[in-house]
């Protein structure tokens, strides 16, 4: 936990004894930083946070703290006539009113505000926007999370604990900007079967994939990426309970247990065909891979 104590080079003495440490004595008139107070959790100060950082697709919105109108008064001068003594002539005065919103004073980043969350992109389909509501704890707010603890060197439990409270608090306080994209997967297993891809507001891609057989199907629901390789060993046992090792398996990311999207060489694609992972061509799994990082929701719907 970082302290005050990068602080201490304000002006200190260092006055030793000859049998005891060193002490830190202030100059006099020299000001002390104070460590800061303890800040308390709540999943309501989690998403506010994760909002203004950009983990979360939503946005936080304060409150507005006054609404101003301003009324201008303007005279427009008409001169008429071409001799030598032109007319000049007052038209009516015109009047212009201006509403402005003046936003709140800026408020401390890690104290709960008054305001609304609002999402941020409106290209991302409804079965992402049905799983959050504000202050509750949900594989949205899961997946976000395990993103910043991803960004930020954490184990990514995509659980609570003092050491991620801390960061993100550090986090907000520094206002560190989740320094990537918005990424969101979408799997249709109606056929032809489909993978969609979303950046912040806009499809990035789309391919055909395949889901799982019907003895060992692909769980419909939302979940975050986990762990990921760029190649991997894949072993397990067929529905016949013949053991198989495939080896090289390219542009992994497991999202569900053992189900993953990943590439698979296969005679087509569109329909099950696996055994619960979510395949595509190489190609275009190297795509779709540099996309899905720890914490990306990947929604497998039927």
């Amino acid at each position: 936990m970082r302290t005050s104590s990068r602080h201490l080079s304000i002006g200190v003495l260092l006055a030793a004894t000859v049998a005891g440490p060193l002490l830190l004595v202030p100059f006099a008139g020299a000001s002390v930083v104070q460590p800061a107070r303890p800040v308390p959790f709540t999943v309501r100060l989690e998403d506010q946070i994760l909002a203004n950082l950009r983990y979360l697709p939503v946005a936080f919105v304060p409150a507005t703290s006054s609404v101003t109108t301003t009324t201008t008064t303007s005279t427009t001068t008409t001169t008429i006539g071409s001799g030598t003594t032109p007319t000049t002539v007052l038209d009516p005065p015109a009047a212009t009113t201006t509403t402005t919103l003046k936003p709140a004073a800026p408020a401390n980043p890690v104290l709960i505000q008054r305001g609304s969350f609002v999402w941020r992109y409106s290209v991302l389909p409804g079965a992402i926007k049905s799983l959050w509501s504000v202050g509750t704890d949900n594989v949205v707010l899961k997946g976000a999370l395990m993103r910043f603890q991803d960004v930020h060197n954490l184990p990514t439990t995509g659980q609570m604990d003092t050491t991620t409270w801390h960061a993100i608090v550090t986090a907000a306080r520094e206002n560190q900007i989740d320094p990537n994209p918005y990424t969101y997967v979408y799997v249709s297993q109606t056929q032809p079967e489909s993978l969609t891809l979303y950046i912040d507001n806009y499809v990035f891609f789309t391919t055909a994939v395949n889901t799982g057989i019907s003895v060992a199907p692909t769980a419909n629901g939302t979940y975050p990426v986990y762990v990921r390789y760029t190649t991997t060993t894949m072993s397990g046992k067929l529905p016949d309970g013949k053991p198989y090792h495939d080896t090289g398996i390219p542009w992994v990311s497991y999202f569900n247990g053992g189900d993953a999207l990943h590439g698979f060489i296969r005679g087509g694609y569109g329909y099950p065909q696996s055994l619960g992972c979510v395949e595509m061509t190489y190609a275009h799994a190297a795509i779709v891979w540099p996309h899905t990082p720890i914490g990306t929701l990947v929604t497998v719907a039927p």
